[in-house]
């Protein structure tokens, strides 16, 4: 059982909005205050509402045809000021929010109904009379299995925690559960890790699917231990963790990363071992408060729980390597606009997503600035310092970064079809101006060729640049410097050699070791130095070493419309 579909109707960011969910694994990425976090409010606002309407007498059904109430100052689920931000447009009173189960062919849409009252901040009426029946369907199937109608559906959002209390006492599973719902899950943290224990194994090995969890996360073995004599007579649940950097620690005195990372499997392990519905895990911007490494074990490992429905908003291009296809969601202007949010569908997924990151990142950022998008490192580093030469003390128009998916920039590696691929995809993303730089060679020109005709304006063998059809998005050719127009064959996609270090004179590619052989024993050279090594020279070369660059800065200007 999982839930197949999220829509949200006139809900705060969103007019309407269509999600459908991967039944395992969903990385959602995306532009700054754009909704993302909105979808786990509108889960959690929904779960409440659902809890509300299931009878006090007969927790096996639905309520009917009734109103029910939340006080506005109960709204923890939710970001709001004002009454007024619970929806899209005032105009209209009411939001919706509807959730779509599916368990093997049988599917349910949970429809719930919020309205503002007239009385201002006062509290939220919700119903679910006008969809009545499919809860009473949902009600029937789930009434033979093992849970309940509460617990088939169970929702944790994971949130950033650094200390906890230094006692704690024992809870049962409702109190435990009544805390995980109103997200005061680190209150309890004792108790769940008290749950998982495997009372019939040996003493020594009673937390070790816990501890397995934690070594696969933190790369580091830990103990965890009961100490507690006497269950019945003690206050407080009293809990040790010990490894071998540190002596045995009551787990207040941990660090927040450990705490984290115990506090989302104790809870998860908790979940999974008292419900056999759906077991939601929402876990917003991980990037926040578990390093980077840490991160991308932690979604290692919450991989290997195929029986949770995990959600994750991240802005962090490592963890998007952690995807595989249908399980990466890209929300920004476009698609919420159009108010469908569907995976991201690539007819070569993985060498697409290992292009994308770093694009993905920029257009996550608030900057409007055009990007100019190039093959590699290196040809960003000598932009980079070419305009530093040539316009000193001017700030730079343009974002340039290089294509590929490594964080750090130095290590990052990119190719011609890196950047054609993020050209085609991103364009139905974003309204960013973007321009692709590709080489003037073999390769480059292929891939300028390769870009997708039905988006782009056609190709001919005279082009430097393609645009696309509707956006302020190109292909450009690096344009050959009059010294170099040998190094381009006018009427042929094969010979042709350009590249960005062959824009400098012959004296300091000599200078610097980069000139290769001769071709066919012409003028043309291919470039066979240290490219990494050279762009950092740059640094060092007088600013007339750079007057060719300066034709490529001036149709940057122009396809970004800046002159």
């Amino acid at each position: 059982m999982h839930i197949e579909k999220v829509e949200l109707d006139n809900f705060k960011a969103f007019n309407k909005l269509k999600f459908t969910c991967n039944d395992k694994f969903n990385v959602i990425i995306g532009e700054n205050n754009i909704g993302k976090s909105t979808i786990f409010e509108a889960l959690n606002l929904w779960k409440f509402a659902y809890n509300r309407l299931i009878q006090e007498r007969d927790r096996t059904r639905f309520y009917k045809a009734n109103s029910y109430y939340l006080p506005f100052s109960d709204l923890s689920q939710i970001r709001l000021v004002d009454d007024n931000d619970l929806l899209h447009e005032t105009s209209s009173s009411s939001a919706y929010i509807t959730v779509t189960i599916k368990d093997g062919e049988e599917q349910f849409s949970l429809k719930i109904r919020f309205e503002k009252p007239t009385i201002k901040n006062a509290y939220i009426r919700f119903y679910n009379s006008d969809e009545f029946n499919e809860f009473e369907r949902f009600a029937d199937h789930i009434r033979p299995k093992s849970c309940s109608l509460k617990n088939a559906i169970f929702i944790y959002q994971t949130r950033p925690i650094s200390t906890i209390s230094r006692s704690e006492p024992f809870y049962n599973n409702g109190q435990i559960e009544k805390k995980i719902a109103i997200g005061k899950s680190h209150d309890v943290l004792r108790n769940k890790v008290l749950k998982t224990e495997n009372s019939q194994a040996r003493v020594a090995e009673r937390f070790s699917k816990l501890e397995s969890r934690l070594q696969g996360v933190l790369k580091k073995s830990y103990k965890i231990r009961f100490k507690n004599k006497n269950r019945t007579d003690d206050e407080c649940v009293r809990i040790t963790a010990e490894c071998n950097d540190h002596k045995e620690l009551e787990i207040s005195m941990m660090g927040s990363g450990f705490l984290q990372i115990i506090e989302i499997f104790s809870t998860i392990e908790y979940i999974e071992s008292h419900t056999d519905g759906i077991c939601l895990i929402l876990i917003d911007e991980p990037d926040s408060h578990i390093h980077s490494d840490l991160q991308s074990y932690l979604i290692d490992e919450l991989k290997t729980h195929t029986d949770s429905q995990i959600f994750l908003i991240t802005h962090n291009d490592r963890l998007v390597r952690k995807v595989e296809e249908g399980e990466l969601f890209y929300l920004n202007k476009t698609v919420k606009n159009l108010g469908i949010l569907t995976y991201l569908q690539m007819d070569d997924f993985p060498s697409v997503k290992s292009g994308l990151a770093s694009i993905l990142e920029e257009l996550d950022s608030e900057d409007i600035k055009p990007i100019i998008l190039t093959e590699g490192k290196t040809d960003k580093k000598i932009l980079d310092t070419a305009w530093e030469k040539l316009f000193p003390g001017l700030p730079i128009p343009y974002r340039i970064i290089s294509s590929g998916i490594q964080i750090d920039e130095k290590s990052r590696t990119g190719s011609a079809d890196t950047v054609r691929r993020s050209l085609e995809y991103i364009s139905t993303l974003t309204e960013r101006k973007i321009i692709g730089l590709f080489d003037n060679d073999r390769e480059g020109n292929e891939q300028f060729k390769g870009l997708n005709s039905q988006i782009f304006e056609p190709y001919n063998l005279n082009l430097q640049v393609r645009k696309h059809k509707d956006k302020d998005i190109y292909g450009m050719l690096l344009l050959p410097p009059q010294h170099r127009n040998g190094f381009v064959t006018p009427n042929s996609l094969t010979q042709r050699y350009l590249v960005i270090e062959h824009l400098f004179s012959d004296e300091i590619l000599d200078q610097n070791q980069m000139r290769g052989q001769s071709i066919l024993q012409t003028q043309v050279f291919e470039i066979s130095g240290h490219k990494d090594n050279f762009s950092e020279n740059c640094q060092q070369f007088e600013s007339h070493e750079f007057e060719n660059f300066r034709p490529l800065f001036d149709k940057f200007n122009e396809l970004s419309h800046l002159t």
